[in-house]
Parts: C-alpha cells; structure tokens; sequence
C-alpha cells in the first residue's frame, strides 16, 4: 500500500497532463496497470510479455507523449519497487493471463477514442 501511494505522489504531474488531454481514470487506471505488469515482466525477463503489452499500447492510444510516459513512469516505479520488495517472480502462464486481461481492458477502454 505504501508503494502506491508514492507512486500515485510520482505520477501526479502526469496526471495533470493527462487530465488536460481529456483520459479519464478508467482509461488512465488502464494505462498504470499495464505499466505494472511491464515493471514486472521487464524484471522477470517476460520479455515476450514486454513487447506485447508495447504492441497493445501503441495500436489502443492516441499517440500522446503523456500517455507514454505515464506508462514507462509506472513501468519505471514498479520495477524498482520489485527489486526493493525482493519480489518473486509470477508463474509464466498466469502472468501471461494477467496481460491478456489487462490489454484487453485497455482496448476497451480506448475504444471509442481510437475509432475517432
């Protein structure tokens, strides 16, 4: 719980900036999940894992710079948050289940927006 709370304090000013681009929390909240599993999997060395989630990222969002810093921030916190917890790596196959869910979150989330 500590660590997301200085995560949410470290992504704060991406925030705003998403906020001035019009993404709301649900298509935001997408963005941090993926940017978690990216920390985990780069870590991990999923790296098949990494380069599907990027995939996912780049054909969902509008190509806005804060979107993408937004996820290499988190991806960024949540890898160094692993290394400090001495974290364990999560089995292969449910992890590849995490990422299908949470790609397939963020195409829906974004799929309105990327229709325009």
């Amino acid at each position: 719980m500590k660590n997301r709370s200085r995560l949410a304090f470290a992504l704060a000013g991406t925030l705003a900036a998403l906020a001035s681009q019009a993404v709301d929390d649900a298509q935001y909240q997408s963005i941090v999940r993926l940017g978690e599993l990216n920390g985990i999997a780069m870590q991990c060395k999923f790296f098949g894992e990494t380069r599907r989630m990027k995939k996912a990222m780049i054909a969902s969002l509008p190509k806005r710079r804060a979107l993408g810093e937004a996820f290499d921030e988190v991806t960024n916190q949540t890898y160094l948050a692993f290394i400090k917890n001495n974290a364990r790596c999560p089995d292969a196959n449910r992890f590849s289940q995490q990422v299908d869910e949470a790609i397939a979150v963020l195409r829906k989330r974004f799929a309105l927006e990327t229709a325009q």
